[in-house]
């Protein structure tokens, strides 16, 4: 296989992947902001005299990106929702405003990551190419 073809196969891949994360069911979704700014497919340097690009998740963009991926435990949320002090800090959850949350939990390193393997397994496996991979 040459390096234009290689080059085709590999971002077919990437945006393929990037579509389906982006429309995935566990894919986080509130405002849009995440998947319609925050996650991009972009170029990366040339390695081997092939091109290469790679998925995005843009923490600049989207500040909350870290706790979605990692989880939060138990915090308050200081003038939560606009109102002033003291809403937002104390409460029923461990003296903390909100209980936190682990649901996204791993979007990123474990369902994006194994999502993108799946795509790229079948898109080689329809060239016959996969046991050179």
């Amino acid at each position: 296989m040459n390096y234009r073809k290689m080059d085709s196969l590999a971002n077919g891949i990437i945006d393929k992947s990037a579509r389906l994360i982006k429309s995935a069911a566990w894919f986080p979704l509130k405002t849009g902001k995440l998947r319609d700014m925050a996650v991009y497919v972009a170029p990366k340097p040339k390695l081997m005299g092939s091109s290469a690009s790679a998925i995005f998740f843009d923490a600049s963009i989207a500040p909350y990106l870290d706790f979605l991926e990692d989880g939060t435990g138990p915090h308050d949320i200081p003038r939560a929702f606009g109102y002033p002090l003291p809403f937002g800090i104390g409460g029923r959850f461990s003296g903390k405003f909100h209980p936190g949350s682990v649901k996204h939990k791993g979007f990123i390193a474990n369902k994006s990551v194994d999502l993108t393997y799946q795509v790229a397994l079948s898109e080689c496996s329809k060239i016959g190419r996969v046991e050179s991979w």
